[in-house]
């Protein structure tokens, strides 16, 4: 079961998606624009983005240029009926995974969505170079919404740590101390969380 959200000005489209992800057991959200896109990413994390270029207001592409710009990761399949390869490779380069041709068969679209579900899942290890990354870049906002998904993902030690770190930079010293701690009851061997919960305490 995967967290879907679908982007579609056409109502009919939306819904036809909807009811065809949702018949196959996944959880989908539907909306109209970009604008509402946004929201619905920044309240909630998804393992897919299904969406058409032609939207009222924010385009498609420009909806995975800012994806990108926010740090999210998850995969987006373009659904349109556009024909001219140049803005559906635009939208290739601009993160988009996969495309499929409106009007759609119902198997095309599954398997597409299986698919992609399947190639584009993040392991644990990816996403914490990518949160590193983050806060190397000083988006730190964008590294403490990736480090929560890190716990949804794997709420382990390692994670605890990475979380602290992103605590610390943001001056949250005290949640950061505490995601160290916790780290080291479920690893009391964790080397990292050691050495940093040496460092916080000489410092303190």
């Amino acid at each position: 079961m995967a967290n879907i959200l679908v982007i579609d000005d056409e109502r009919n489209v939306r819904t036809l998606i909807k009811r065809i992800l949702e018949e196959r057991g996944h959880l989908v959200v539907a909306v109209a624009t970009a604008e509402e896109a946004l929201v619905e990413l920044r309240r909630q994390l998804f393992d897919l983005v299904i969406l058409d270029l032609k939207l009222p207001g924010i385009s498609g592409i420009e909806l995975l240029k800012k994806m990108k710009q926010e740090g999210y990761e998850m995969p987006a399949l373009i659904v349109s009926a556009i024909t001219n390869a140049i803005p559906v490779v635009e939208a290739m380069k601009n993160g988009a995974s996969d495309y499929v041709s409106k009007p759609f068969p119902t198997q095309d679209l599954v398997k597409k969505v299986e698919e992609l579900l399947n190639k584009e899942e993040i392991s644990f290890e990816k996403l914490e170079r990518r949160i590193e990354e983050k806060v190397s870049q000083g988006k730190l906002d964008i590294a403490e919404r990736m480090a929560r998904e890190l716990f949804s993902i794997h709420p382990s030690a390692e994670a605890h740590f990475v979380y602290a770190l992103v605590m610390e930079r943001l001056g949250n010293s005290e949640i950061a101390y505490r995601h160290l701690k916790a780290a080291l009851a479920l690893d009391p061997e964790h080397k990292k969380a050691n050495r940093e919960i040496l460092r916080y305490e000489k410092k303190n």
